[in-house]
């Protein structure tokens, strides 16, 4: 619960469609069959702006725990704005505004009393590029359960760092250099390591936008494993441009275009059995 847990004193790039379409009624979103699990995040009526541009209109969508879900649409459509609500990255951004609620478990993490460190602590993120701290694999690992006060002693910071690069599939590749500096891994290392890092802190919630797109396919093919195991114990929200990619990892998948949520279901019938034209449109190609 947030009371417990947030409480505290107080790569889309975020670019708005480019088109500057005439204000029109919202269209309706197509729904398909219901998420399997259990809602984690349910986010209703979510806008975004940047000064005075909307990158994001009244987007409503639940999105379910311990499951994989993919957010798809042609570049600037707003999905990467949609990942920054959920742990407030755009907060960081001075001239942007964002309206609407976004609940996790219940509470609104937007509340003045929820601590944004805090949520972000239990909302992960993973970037398109590695962005590994310089500093040594160990200590990348360990940066968060030390300032967070997750480990009492250096035996138990040990055990927490051991078992985050083992569950990123990291450990028996470095185990014996640990010491070693993070920015000497190969790409797909140090987004494993990146992964680590993340789950370290013990969060609900793994946002990853386009975590594979500067990665050759073996790499790749490593992070899809890995989000595929993950998923048994985090909430995955994934952007990917990659179709086969978002069939592969998702079990859910939801369609942006132009900023808008256009359609939501089981990624089988998204991909097989899409309801809207334009769904049909962007996985076959027709436009992107």
């Amino acid at each position: 619960m947030f009371s417990r847990i947030f409480r505290a004193p107080e790569g889309d790039n975020g670019a708005a469609p480019t088109a500057d379409a005439p204000v029109v009624a919202a269209p309706t979103v197509t729904h398909g069959s219901a998420p399997v699990g259990p809602t984690k995040i349910a986010a209703r009526d979510v806008s975004v702006f940047y000064g005075g541009k909307q990158a994001l209109y009244d987007v409503s969508l639940d999105i379910p725990d311990k499951t994989v879900t993919a957010l798809i649409g042609p570049s600037g459509c707003g999905k990467s704005t949609f990942l920054r609500t959920m742990n407030r990255m755009n907060d960081t951004i001075s001239h942007a505004k964002v309206t609407g609620r976004i609940e996790m478990d219940g509470e609104d993490i937007n509340a003045r009393s929820v601590d944004p460190v805090l949520l972000r602590a239990r909302v992960g993120m993973v970037f398109q590029k590695p962005n590994p701290f310089p500093k040594t694999i160990y200590e990348n690992v360990a940066y968060g359960p030390r300032i967070h006060g997750l480990a009492s002693s250096k035996s138990e910071l040990d055990g927490v760092v051991e078992i985050s690069l083992k569950r990123a599939g990291l450990w028996d590749e470095v185990a014996d250099r640990l010491h070693s500096p993070g920015t000497g891994l190969s790409g797909g290392q140090q987004q494993r390591l990146v992964i680590a890092r993340a789950i370290a802190v013990e969060p609900e919630v793994i946002l990853m936008d386009e975590p594979c797109s500067a990665l050759d396919p073996i790499a790749t093919a490593k992070i899809e494993e890995l989000i595929d195991e993950l998923r048994e114990r985090y909430c995955i929200v994934i952007v990917t441009h990659s179709m086969a990619q978002a069939a592969r990892v998702s079990q859910r998948t939801a369609f942006f275009h132009l900023g808008r949520l256009v359609e939501t279901g089981d990624t089988e019938e998204i991909f097989t059995n899409p309801r809207e034209r334009r769904t049909l449109d962007y996985i076959t190609g027709r436009f992107g």
